[in-house]
């Protein structure tokens, strides 16, 4: 948020909170403890309660949703206008940013006595070549790997060619919904109210006075199916910082489904729209205006990689004050955010960036109480990338996994006694 602010980026930022709901079913015990380690806003939410904010009919309520919980301090974007807002921040600080430029591989530089004409422009050696695959080359100190779930290749990167798994995921954009769209403003108070109230029977929440509410705009919304199911309503007009039209759609952009190979669209259209009416059957006939897509890096563990690429590294970098040592120059990387780009990525720009520029993480005070001095050693040493994802078969061997928990959750809704599987992510 303070990113968004400080450059008056416009990317529909609406401070709306969210619901996770749970097909589950959900004790009252195993509620209360997941409610106290969450924030003190948190909300254990009931069927009912889960059903009326999302705007489930009611004859639909008893099948889907067990229970859920609200947290009011999440907000939703427009992902591709805050990464566009975050490019020209990018530029106006001075970054040249190239679209389109692959990398091929990373060498090492050396130092060579080739004789150079005197006319002939040399550039500023760093201790990396970047050559891209047209030939060209960028001279470096530091490079910092981002790829999402394209493949590296081992000249880029052994420690991140075999570390995760590309996952396919889906969305959908349906057709203007307005009034009938069932997510609507206001909802989430009316019902967090009557819990204050006491006229609400199961919920239970803290750090919330009736007389602080204020009308929350319509939450964003999930599930916790393995290929879980995830969706909002378009922002509306006054939400918008910047008016780009005069009109409030109430489309419902509805995310799901989690393949290990790509699938026809019309296929991905079929399936996605089985999900969306499986929570709202009223919108059964409902037009898909787009459908999109594309691949997640999930690791084994499901965990962000954020680290240093040691096998770059030599005997030469002076260690100062047992903090600089990693500043004059490497290959980093942050990558495998499977799913969850938006808030982790910005956590990983700054904990590498402080890596890149010697900056701790921690105050002077909190140093000499912590076995790290920055964050990025933390996922380094605890959340390595795995030396192999099960290649060749990895894809094969994900989406039999992902078959067996689909068809487990399929079971459970049905009425099927099962135990439970381990959680994936």
């Amino acid at each position: 948020h303070d990113i968004v602010h400080r450059y008056e980026i416009d990317c529909e930022w609406v401070e709306s909170g969210s619901v996770e709901a749970s097909i589950h079913s959900i004790e009252e015990e195993q509620g209360e403890n997941e409610n106290a380690e969450g924030s003190d806003k948190t909300a254990f939410l009931s069927a009912e309660q889960v059903n009326e904010i999302m705007g489930i009919p009611e004859k639909n309520c008893k099948n889907l949703y067990q229970g859920g919980e609200y947290d009011p301090g999440c907000a939703g974007v427009n992902p591709l206008e805050l990464t566009l807002g975050l490019a020209d921040a990018a530029e106006s600080l001075g970054v040249k940013i190239f679209e389109y430029t692959k990398a091929a591989r990373i060498e090492r530089n050396r130092d060579d006595n080739d004789a150079t004409a005197a006319t002939e422009y040399v550039p500023p050696k760093g201790r990396f070549n970047l050559v891209t695959t047209e030939g060209q080359v960028v001279r470096c100190d530091h490079v910092v790997l981002c790829t999402g779930a394209e493949n590296i290749s081992n000249k880029l990167s052994r420690r991140l060619a075999y570390s995760f798994v590309p996952i396919y995921t889906w969305m959908a954009a349906t057709a203007e919904l307005r009034e009938e769209c069932p997510l609507k403003d206001g909802v989430v108070d009316s019902v967090i109210a009557k819990n204050l109230t006491g006229s609400a029977n199961s919920a239970k929440t803290s750090g919330h006075e009736a007389d602080s509410l204020t009308k929350k705009p319509a939450p964003m919304c999930g599930d916790d199916h393995v290929s879980l199911n995830y969706w909002r309503r378009t922002p509306t007009l006054v939400q918008k910082k910047f008016k780009r039209n005069e009109d409030n759609e109430g489309r419902i952009l509805f995310g799901s489904l989690a393949d290990t190979y790509p699938f026809p669209k019309w296929l991905i259209s079929w399936r996605l729209r089985y999900a969306l009416t499986e929570v709202y059957p009223q919108l059964r006939d409902v037009k898909f205006d787009h459908v999109w897509g594309g691949k997640l890096a999930f690791p084994l563990n499901s965990m962000p990689l954020i680290g240093r690429d040691t096998d770059y590294d030599d005997n030469t970098q002076e260690d100062i004050d047992g903090m600089n040592k990693y500043s004059g120059g490497g290959v980093w990387y942050a990558t495998g955010f499977a799913g969850h780009g938006i808030v982790p990525t910005a956590m990983a720009g700054s904990v590498l960036a402080n890596a890149i520029l010697g900056i701790p993480d921690y105050s002077l005070d909190e140093i000499n109480n912590v076995s790290h001095h920055q964050r990025w050693q933390l996922f380094h040493e605890y959340f390595p990338p795995s030396p192999w994802n099960g290649s060749p078969v990895s894809r094969a061997g994900a989406g039999s996994l992902l078959l067996v928990y689909n068809l487990w959750d399929w079971l459970g809704k049905r009425g099927v006694p099962l135990p439970p599987l381990p959680k994936l992510w």
